[in-house]
């Protein structure tokens, strides 16, 4: 029987389409089933069978014959954005159906590497709380998760590792050249229609600085509200010509792109990965708690949405002009390292407590402590 990987795949999000691989990857030796919304693609991509996300009843069949089921990383408890066109709750009710039908079966559930994210109003606290307590493993991608999950009501202590994406990623190379480039990894989800000129009031000071600005859409789906839609709209608003650049279609596309730059301005949370590997300075514009969860672990600068554009800016300007540090290797090695444990530890759920080489597990720590908040 297959293990069925849960996640928002197959949406040309290169982030996503590395959570997958990552799976896959670990669970080589594993039959495996994933969620897809393009099967085809995901099939071709990955090599695994897919069943589309939206089709409930396929869907249902998969989990009724799974031998676990894994939430394979994202943001798992949020409200989803009004772009997504679907109604906010939509994510958490699936969540715990899937988590219900799995508990049902009597196969072991599994969320790795995911996180979450403020949850307004009692119905979502409740959905978070209520896919928690099904779970036979939980791991974190960090502590502020942990946090807003336990003001959730969900039960406590919780295993908080990191974002599965970084078992495929390989560490910076030595330190390179910085060119004048400042490439802004974009999300159509970071505001409402009012985005383009924020963002533009936010990226003129860069362009002021001398800086090349370069926009990069994340997420292409050909929707009018999407990436690119954003990076067009926003070159109009900027003050000097900014290029648009393809979209990456992995981490490693987008790491490459990011070599020699400046500065990395993620709105994306794994363009924070990618300008780590490609070992240059970043700065999250943490529109979600995710974005600035890891650019602390990793020592990157944080700016917020809220406040004046200009002077968040100016701020990003300065800094990028008095040397930013790209993030160090040992926070790098760290988020590695907290990945393949999370890792090990599904690998040790889905063989039943068994693993060939008890060396891999014999410095795993099986129960969850508390976390400092």
């Amino acid at each position: 029987m297959p293990v069925l990987l849960a996640g928002a795949f197959g949406q040309r999000n290169p982030g996503d389409e590395a959570l997958l691989a990552a799976f896959v990857d670990a669970l080589r030796d594993t039959p495996l089933v994933a969620t897809s919304s393009d099967p085809l693609a995901t099939e071709a991509a990955h090599g695994v069978e897919a069943v589309h996300s939206r089709d409930a009843w396929r869907v249902a069949r998969t989990v009724a014959r799974a031998s676990a089921v894994v939430f394979a990383g994202g943001t798992v408890f949020k409200t989803l954005h009004p772009n997504s066109g679907r109604r906010p709750l939509a994510l958490l009710h699936s969540a715990l159906g899937v988590a219900a039908g799995t508990q049902a079966t009597g196969a072991p559930l599994a969320l790795v590497g995911v996180g979450a994210t403020h949850l307004a109003g009692r119905r979502a606290r409740a959905l978070a709380a209520m896919v928690v307590r099904r779970a036979g493993l939980l791991v974190l991608r960090d502590e502020e998760s942990a946090r807003l999950l336990a003001s959730a009501g969900a039960p406590a202590p919780f295993r908080v590792g990191a974002d599965p994406a970084w078992t495929a990623i390989a560490p910076p190379p030595a330190d390179g050249w910085r060119g004048d480039a400042a490439i802004v990894a974009l999300s159509s989800l970071a505001g409402g229609p009012a985005l383009p000129r924020r963002l533009a009031r936010v990226l003129a000071p860069l362009q002021r600085a001398g800086l090349r600005v370069r926009l990069q859409p994340w997420q292409v789906l050909g929707t009018a509200a999407d990436d690119l839609a954003l990076a067009r709209a926003l070159a109009r608003e900027l003050p000097d010509r900014a290029e648009i650049v393809p979209p990456p279609a992995t981490l490693e596309d987008a790491a490459d792109l990011f070599t020699g730059a400046r500065v990395v301005v993620a709105l994306r949370f794994h363009a924070l990965l990618a300008a780590a590997a490609a070992g240059v300075p970043a700065v999250a514009y943490a529109h979600e708690v995710k974005l600035a969860a890891l650019a602390r672990r990793l020592g990157q600068r944080v700016v917020g949405p809220a406040g004046d554009p200009d002077a968040i800016g100016a701020e990003i300007a300065a800094a990028a002009r008095d040397g930013l540090a790209p993030a160090p290797r040992a926070a790098i090695e760290r988020e590695r390292e907290r990945a393949g444990e999370g890792m090990a530890l599904l690998r040790l759920l889905l063989s039943g407590g068994h693993d060939d080489d008890p060396a891999r597990v014999s410095g795993l720590e099986l129960v969850p402590g508390g976390w400092i908040a």
